[in-house]
Order: structure tokens, then C-alpha cells, then sequence
């Protein structure tokens, strides 16, 4: 990180000590985003905004200030580095700065230039953060890796004090994301949710108790024409891998993995695109199995081979069991090998003892 991209919060009640400091920092190290608090209210009303580094004097309004802000920035759970800058040193105030959690406790009254110690110590956070992380985000990841699953399962997901603030498919998406937002790259943690395989290694490893083929959503390539009735036979693939294992559903490839593509449905559409088709296949989902299965065990998602488009719907094993809402009432599915079982009354019973 660039250290004129680094936020700073200088918390301090002497105005000369800070005008002082504000003057090093810009001026001789390039720090250019600054802010100040003179106390502790006001430096907690500054929190609700990240910041990377928080330096703070320790003795200000009241004897433990200093603990005050670091005791605050642990109740909120964030992220930023707090370094104790203060002239009235003590051996027990700066083993209970390391205690809570300071990254450093450095002496107004040390021999040399405070200021340039100071920057030394930022610089040396920003190193070690840029390369190791940011162990409370990591921490809050592992611990809530079931939910973030749930919500962000094939995603990428940034984490700032311990809350998802920005998802996308793709890391580069998501960068871009985090960028245009300007949110502060030091306190950010990109972390990957769950896997999706390629398309050309899904296709290599053809059909089987976790991966089936379609060659189209509702597209008949014998009539050469539109049959609604082929929309049931990728609703009952969904269902039963909802009621399984989970896997995966490639609309657009032939049972022998040849690509047929999604060029046929698409034209059967009123406006001719990926985004028509996704919602098409979303609105058949929720009326026929239901929307709470959408995005918490189902993923739509679409890539090209040999120029041509294919939706690839990766499907989660449900906690609750998944119907299949026809004319005729309520079907049950389940996979069987590389196959789709239909199983009636008692034989659910049998299978969910």
C-alpha cells in the first residue's frame, strides 16, 4: 500500500503536539488521508468509518484515554492497527497496550524523532498485514464458514471488521467493486466461498451421481421445435440433487458431452440474452419448487465453449426436503447412479429414516 492511500485517525488533545504531528506526516512522510479527534467521544464517533491506523495518547481527558479507544475498537471487533503514542509512559500501561491488542507503544519522550519511529512503526504494520492478513477477518471467516456458505457459496467475498462488504464471481469483479468504492485495501480480506469447476473439466468427467447433462431447457431437438414438458426434466435433476448429495446440472450439453448450447432456447425467448434465460430458469425454480432454494442451495451461473453458451447450475444438499409441484401434485426425486428416481410416499419414508 502506497502510503499516501493509508487512513489515518490521530487521537490527542494537545493542539500544538497535533498540529505538529499532522505537519510530519503529510508533509514529510505523504500521508494524505488524516483525520483527528481531540478526545475520547470523538474519536469513538470517528469509528464508524474504517481506518487503517489509529494513533492515540494515552492520557487525555482522563488518566486511561488511550485504554479507553483501544477497549472501544475491540468491542466493535475492528480491524485497524492502534499504535499508543503518549508522554506519560509507564512499564504497566505499556504491557496492558500489548495486552488489548496495540501494535506498538512508542514514548513521546524517546531520544530521536519521534515522528520518524512513528512512521516506521505504520510502515512496518502495513508490511506485515499485506503478507500475513488480517487474523480477526480470518478468524470471523472460519467461525461463520457455515452462513457465509449458505449466502456466498461459489463466491468471492471482501471482509472488513468482520462483515462481507462486497461479492462477486470472480476475484477481478470484485476487486474492481472494492475499488470503485474506495474502501481502504489494508483492511480488506478477499476470501473465495466454496468451489465451482470449470466447465471443460465438468464436461471431462461426464455424467455421474453428482453431474448431469441437458441439451436444452425447454427446446426440442427431435420436433426442432419449443416443448415445455422438457422444462420437468431439468426441474426433477434439480430436485434430486437437492434431495442427495448435490452436483451439477449442464443445460446446453448432449448426453455424450457434445455442446449444443443455449443458442435454441434463447430464441424462444421474448428479449434474446443470458440474463432472459437465467430469470426463465429462476421464475420455474420458484414456482415449482420454491424460491427459498434459490441462492442458498442454488447457483446459476454461465460460460462459453467453442462460442457457444452454457448454464451451469450447481446445486447444494438441501437441510429440508425438495418437492417437485406438478399437475398431478407433489413428486419426490432422488439421484440413483448418474440417474433421476422418482420415489413415492413410503419409499421417502425409507430413504429419510
Amino acid at each position: 500500500m502506497e502510503t499516501e492511500n493509508v487512513h489515518l485517525l490521530l487521537v490527542e488533545d494537545n493542539h500544538n503536539y497535533l498540529e505538529e504531528l499532522i505537519e510530519w506526516l503529510k508533509e514529510d512522510f505523504g500521508y494524505q488521508n488524516v483525520e483527528t479527534a481531540i478526545n475520547v467521544k470523538e474519536a469513538i464517533e470517528k469509528l464508524q468509518n474504517p481506518f487503517d491506523i489509529i494513533v492515540t495518547d494515552m492520557r487525555m481527558e482522563a488518566d486511561d484515554s488511550g485504554f479507553a479507544v483501544l477497549e472501544q475498537i475491540q468491542s466493535q471487533n475492528l480491524s485497524s492497527v492502534v499504535i499508543i503514542l503518549t508522554a506519560n509512559d509507564t512499564v504497566t500501561d505499556c504491557r496492558d497496550a500489548f495486552k488489548k491488542g496495540a501494535w506498538d507503544y512508542i514514548s513521546k519522550n524517546m531520544k530521536g524523532n519521534v515522528f520518524e519511529i512513528l512512521d516506521a512503526s505504520i510502515k512496518e504494520a502495513i508490511t506485515y498485514f499485506n503478507r500475513w492478513g488480517n487474523v480477526k477477518n480470518d478468524q470471523w471467516i472460519e467461525e461463520n464458514r457455515e452462513y457465509l456458505e449458505e449466502q456466498y457459496w461459489g463466491e468471492y467475498i471482501a471482509v472488513i471488521n468482520q462483515t462481507v462488504i462486497e461479492a462477486a464471481y470472480t476475484k477481478e469483479e470484485l476487486i474492481q467493486k472494492i475499488e470503485e468504492r474506495k474502501l481502504r485495501r489494508f483492511l480488506t480480506t478477499i476470501c473465495k466461498i466454496g468451489e465451482f469447476k470449470s466447465l471443460y473439466k465438468l464436461i471431462k468427467e461426464g455424467e455421474s451421481d453428482t453431474l448431469e447433462f441437458k441439451s436444452t431447457l425447454q427446446w426440442s431437438v427431435k420436433g426442432n421445435c419449443k416443448d415445455e414438458k422438457l422444462r420437468f426434466a431439468v426441474l426433477k435433476t434439480i430436485v434430486a440433487f437437492l434431495n442427495s448429495q448435490g452436483g451439477t446440472l449442464l443445460i446446453g450439453i448432449e448426453d455424450n458431452g457434445d455442446i449444443f448450447g443455449l443458442e435454441k432456447d434463447i430464441s424462444l425467448l421474448s428479449k434474446k440474452n443470458l440474463d432472459v434465460f437465467q430469470q426463465t430458469l429462476i421464475n420455474l425454480i420458484s414456482q415449482h419448487i420454491g424460491s427459498n432454494f434459490i441462492n442458498k442451495y442454488i447457483k446459476i451461473r454461465f460460460e462459453s465453449l467453442e462460442t457457444k453458451d452454457i448454464c451451469i447450475v450447481d446445486i447444494k444438499k438441501s437441510l429440508k426436503k425438495a418437492f417437485l409441484k406438478t399437475d398431478k401434485g407433489l413428486e419426490f426425486y432422488i439421484r440413483v447412479g448418474n440417474t433421476t428416481k422418482k420415489l413415492d410416499i413410503p419409499e421417502i419414508y425409507d430413504h429419510f429414516p
